[in-house]
């Protein structure tokens, strides 16, 4: 027989419960793990869910979130019974759960964490401007005033703050009722207070509030009601002041008591502890412990252009440099090789260094996206060659495809491939580094196997040829080059504007400018230098290469998907925490896959790109090698190999150093061995310096 207290308990005062349980049972196989449990949640209340280790908490309350459905019993919700199958389910009634470990994407920030999975959309892309603004009114709401910015990246926030984001999320969205699991556990005394006035104040805006705790103090400082579970069953739940220690310790391991309870003796006890938290929470905030008290929004927050430059010397100085080191090194190779020859930095060999590099560029852009996701895949090399023979078969004399049929089934081919492998990795879970490696072997085969014993096929098409060896008319290059600069500096100006107005986080005016000008400079040299002539007397040579456009268009394509659509949102936070990613009803298959297939697309494009510069495909296609470049590539240009932090600008910048350091090499005349040694030595600096940040970040947490 369950106790209800004194004899008030919730059976007798349930006519205002938003949820009511009567008689649920849960078993896994011979154990059950619920056993006809009576539970009543009030909205305005928190209702503390206590017991020992193996009582039946979590159960009970991933039944009510839809993660187990319920063998028996009856859920009613707002006085009508219903059907919990699924944490959709759940969502969709209005119940949130904040679990002890949180489930943010510690790689996302603050807003991109509080809308995962939910994220505003105007015109198809991500509206960050309005759900900035919804999570600054959020955290204003429930006076979470200790952020610098809700910009910050969650691994930056301390673990009380972060616990304000994970209950914010859960509020954020019409909640009625939100359950909190452990939401005290590690914290500090002064964290701690600031969390249960957070809770608190749930409760007093009308919210239902479930807190299952260990802690006994935060229990009696802030709960309303207290229902108390032992081996699956309710054996007590009744108001707060029925209540103490003594009779909840004996409830909890024995199931009875019979101690009489010092009215309002438990109660003002922990009213007192928790005031003396709030005091040293409120005094850490004053002093600046705890980060600045002001902020949600960006509007206390200095946006001087030096104190833009001050927080960015600190960032660096933190180890958060950004693509900083690999732009250093490159300055520092090319220092390097242009004082031990002039032809180094000369217009022909740097235009010629981008050729180079750029078959390394493209696939490597593809890698991006699979190395996002805390995946490798070591088949990309062959999977180009694919795309590249069977773009060349269709072209060649006998076929006659037309130039652009047979690129896009040299892109198709491999897109089938990326799909075959992301399946096989997502609904089998088999390893990516298994499934890719098999896939390099394979694929090495079909490759040989398409070209047969000829072994050598030209290209037979001029516009595909054009694609590496074409160059573009001098004024087509500046006409080209001006509009896209052009059209980045009106959508920089006008973005940065339109957040100052709005009071959110933006960029100084001097830095909008800077990055502008930037910009303007870069494109004025490189169409100065592709304009150069580099060519010999009789066979002069001069224009931009085709290959500069075509993977500058990639480039912002994957930028575009990347930043600006929900596919590379949930990309980073599967990279960043698939849990919680799956948590907020992101399909993990399907994101996974498609990101196998957009690396494997990619691919066959660099492929293409690569037969174009030789004008041929042959079986001496060494994709091995090749597949280890463009992993390089990546990872020297700050991609992480361990998820969640990349840009598709990663894989241009490494590309660009590797085929400096190949391209110097080779104009000192150093072998091949001594090559393949400094990449090496780059590749581990850039692997050592991902890994330091990593760490660095995780003890400063």
């Amino acid at each position: 027989m369950m106790d209800t207290g004194n004899g008030t308990g919730s059976l007798t005062e349930d006519r205002d419960a938003i949820l009511r349980i009567r008689g649920l049972e849960k078993s896994f196989g011979a154990v059950q793990a619920l056993s006809g449990v009576d539970f009543d949640v009030r909205p305005g209340e928190v209702t503390a869910l206590v017991g020992d280790n193996g009582a039946g908490k979590s159960v009970l309350t991933k039944t009510i979130a839809g993660i187990h459905e319920a063998d028996g019993g009856v859920i009613e919700w707002e006085g009508n019974e219903v059907r919990v199958r699924s944490p959709r389910d759940s969502a969709e009634l209005g119940i949130e759960v904040v679990y002890q470990d949180l489930a943010l994407c510690d790689n996302l920030d603050v807003v991109q964490n509080m809308f995962l999975g939910r994220e505003i959309l105007t015109n198809g892309m991500l509206d960050e401007d309005a759900m900035e603004r919804a999570a600054a009114e959020t955290l204003q709401g429930l006076r979470v005033t200790t952020l610098r910015s809700i910009r910050a990246p969650v691994s930056a926030l301390s673990g009380g703050q972060r616990q304000s984001i994970a209950v914010a999320k859960a509020v954020m969205w019409n909640s009625k009722l939100v359950i909190l699991d452990e939401p005290t556990a590690a914290l500090g005394v002064a964290q701690t207070g600031q969390v249960l006035q957070l809770v608190r104040r749930l409760a007093d805006q009308g919210l239902a509030v479930v807190m299952i705790s260990h802690n006994l103090n935060d229990v009696f400082a802030v709960s309303d009601r207290l229902a108390i579970l032992r081996l699956g069953e309710m054996v007590s739940q009744g108001p707060i002041e029925e209540y103490d220690t003594q009779r909840v310790v004996e409830l909890m391991t024995t199931g009875k008591s019979d101690h009489v309870v010092e009215a309002g003796a438990m109660r003002a006890a922990a009213s007192i502890a928790a005031e003396n938290a709030k005091d040293v929470a409120a005094q850490r905030e004053a002093s600046g412990e705890s980060g600045p008290s002001a902020v949600v929004g960006a509007t206390t927050e200095d946006q001087s252009f030096s104190s833009y430059l001050s927080r960015t010397w600190a960032k660096i100085k933190a180890g958060e440099s950004g693509v900083l080191p690999v732009l250093l090194g490159f300055v520092l190779i090319s220092l390097i090789f242009q004082l031990q020859n002039p032809k180094f930095l000369s217009p022909g060999n740097v235009v010629n260094l981008l050729v180079q590099g750029s078959v390394f560029m493209m696939i490597g852009m593809g890698q991006v996206f699979v190395l996002l996701l805390g995946e490798i895949d070591l088949s990309l090399g062959f999977v180009a060659g694919i795309g590249a023979t069977v773009a060349t078969l269709l072209v060649a004399p006998g076929t006659d495809w037309p130039w652009w049929a047979a690129v896009v089934a040299g892109l198709a081919v491999p897109a089938v491939l990326g799909i075959f492998q992301g399946s096989l990795i997502t609904r089998l879970k088999l390893p990516s580094f298994v499934v890719t490696l098999a896939g390099l072997l394979g694929f090495n085969g079909l490759m040989i196997q398409l070209l047969g014993a000829g072994g050598t096929i030209p290209v037979a098409s001029d516009t595909i040829n054009n694609f590496a060896n074409g160059t573009l008319s001098p004024l087509m290059g500046w006409l080209m080059t001006g509009a896209v600069v052009l059209v980045f500096a009106i959508m920089t100006f006008s973005k940065d504007a339109k957040r100052r107005k709005s009071g959110l986080v933006a960029p100084p005016m001097g830095l909008t400018v800077a990055k502008i000008a930037a910009a303007v400079i870069a494109g004025i040299v490189l169409v100065t230098i592709s304009n150069m002539n580099r060519g010999v007397a009789r066979f002069p040579l001069s224009g931009m290469p085709w290959v500069i456009p075509i993977v500058f268009a990639v480039l912002l394509a994957w930028s575009f998907l990347l930043g600006r659509l929900k596919f590379g949102r949930y990309v980073l936070a599967i990279g960043g925490n698939a849990e919680a990613a799956r948590r907020a009803g992101i399909n993990l298959r399907l994101i996974r896959t498609a990101a196998f297939t957009l690396a494997a697309t990619t691919a066959g494009l660099g492929g293409i790109i690569y037969a174009s510069r030789l004008r041929s495909i042959s079986t001496s296609f060494d994709g091995g090698t090749i597949v280890l470049y463009v992993v390089a590539t990546a990872v020297i240009g700050g991609t992480s190999l361990f998820g969640g932090r990349g840009h598709p600008i990663h894989a241009i910048l490494g590309g660009v150093v590797i085929a400096a350091i190949v391209n110097g090499m080779a104009l000192l005349g150093l072998p091949a061995a001594v090559q393949l040694m400094a990449t090496a030595a780059v590749l581990l600096a850039s692997i050592t310096v991902d890994v330091v940040v990593r760490r660095r970040g995780e003890t400063t947490r």
